[in-house]
């Protein structure tokens, strides 16, 4: 693919180009299929708010273009059973990428596919929006070649800093010096093609977390506690984003017992100083004890090495005192811990004993505080379900 330069300024008066869309009606019904939401026409009618007749016009649309195809009856409720729907375009896919500091996970899921294709690329962000964002274009582009024929529906990328739902626009990222302002959703989505969506990683994992959980809860919390903190609120089964775009980020949480340590967004005190794997790793080193990344410090505590542990359990209370109010207040029904640290028993401890004892009894009697399940794919899983409910409807075959 022939693309000019990645990271210029965008033109921000427009849109990247998409698929054309013939039908709104069509569109949604074909992601509510798509993404498992909806398999009948009665839970289309239900889900879209349409008569009988029109969902069936545009189950026909969809089963003309060879979009999706009738597979058999599903289970009765009391009436006929009803004959269930499915995708048919197996050539057709999604592409994910979470970007880190210093790597990035790429994913390629295909209509109907149980497993996603995921390689990793090291890259470091630092070196700008540019270089950056053209190597995780080459690496869906190789991802790509290993699948010929497949057409992209569309793509989402997730970035460890504050992103606006609103805008896509990363907010003075503490972390990714040269990246604010910049829309790397809309500089990828020109370079393809197709609507790109750019999430927050935690907000994206907390998605991915609760697919993977099928929708049980419904309502939660969600911490990824890693080399930094991030976090993500889920409303009714829904991200909730606020006012303008970037709501759950924790990460600057002012904490009075986190003293004079310097926050790299340039104030002192903030949360990640005292709760995360590199305040963790800073407190260790102060004791002389040296650890080459967080997934060190996750080996150190797991084999009870006191110092780790007390450590973690320090930071592990921090991080359940900050989240406490937000218990008391939002009352969900879960608060999920994920990445690396979450892999430690003793932090994970910590963080419910902080919330049981700082929350009123009414608002935790039933709360489950827990890790994560979804594990190291929880961002990508995420992001997919974002790129389904991004996707515009597939342009038609060539007959």
């Amino acid at each position: 693919m022939d693309t000019p330069p990645l990271g210029a300024e965008d033109d921000r008066a427009g849109n990247a180009a998409a698929p054309v869309v013939r039908n709104d009606s069509d569109t949604h019904a074909l992601r509510l299929i798509l993404d498992g939401s909806a398999s009948s026409r009665g839970e289309l009618r239900r889900q879209l708010g349409l008569s009988a007749s029109t969902v069936s016009s545009v189950v026909r649309r969809l089963i003309d273009r060879g979009l999706i195809e009738e597979v058999g009856s599903g289970d009765s409720t009391g009436g006929r059973r009803p004959v269930r729907l499915q995708a048919l375009r197996g050539d057709t896919a999604w592409l994910v990428a979470e970007l880190g500091g210093e790597h990035v996970r790429l994913g390629l899921t295909r209509v109907g596919g149980d497993q996603m294709t995921i390689s990793e690329l090291a890259v470091d962000v630092l070196d700008g929006p540019g270089p950056t964002l053209e190597t995780i274009r080459a690496g869906w582009e190789s991802l790509l070649a290993e699948h010929p024929g497949t057409a992209v529906a569309a793509a989402a990328i997730g970035l460890p800093g504050p992103v606006s739902a609103v805008t896509g626009e990363l907010t003075a990222p503490a972390r990714m010096p040269g990246w604010h302002g910049t829309r790397p959703g809309h500089v990828l989505s020109e370079a393809l093609g197709v609507p790109v969506v750019a999430e927050n990683d935690a907000r994206a994992a907390a998605l991915g977390e609760y697919v993977a959980r099928a929708s049980e809860v419904q309502t939660l919390i969600y911490v990824k506690a890693g080399s930094g903190i991030g976090g993500a609120y889920i409303q009714d089964g829904a991200l909730v984003h606020g006012g303008s775009g970037v709501a759950g980020d924790i990460t600057h949480v002012p904490v009075p017992d986190a003293g004079d340590q310097a926050c790299a967004c340039g104030r002192i005190g903030c949360l990640e100083t005292v709760a995360s794997g590199a305040a963790i790793r800073r407190e260790l080193q102060a004791k002389g004890i040296e650890t080459s990344s967080v997934g060190a410090v996750v080996d150190l505590a797991v084999t009870f090495e006191p110092a780790a542990t007390s450590a973690v359990r320090r930071s592990g209370r921090h991080l359940g005192d900050a989240l406490s109010p937000l218990v008391n207040f939002l009352n969900p029904s879960a608060v999920l811990i994920g990445g690396s640290l979450s892999g430690i028993d003793a932090f994970v401890a910590a963080v419910r004993s902080a919330i049981y004892d700082s929350s009123l009894a009414m608002n935790t009697q039933d709360l489950r505080i827990e890790a994560a399940i979804a594990g190291p794919d929880a961002a990508l899983i995420g992001l997919t379900r974002l790129a389904q409910q991004t996707a515009a409807l597939p342009q038609e075959r060539s007959a």
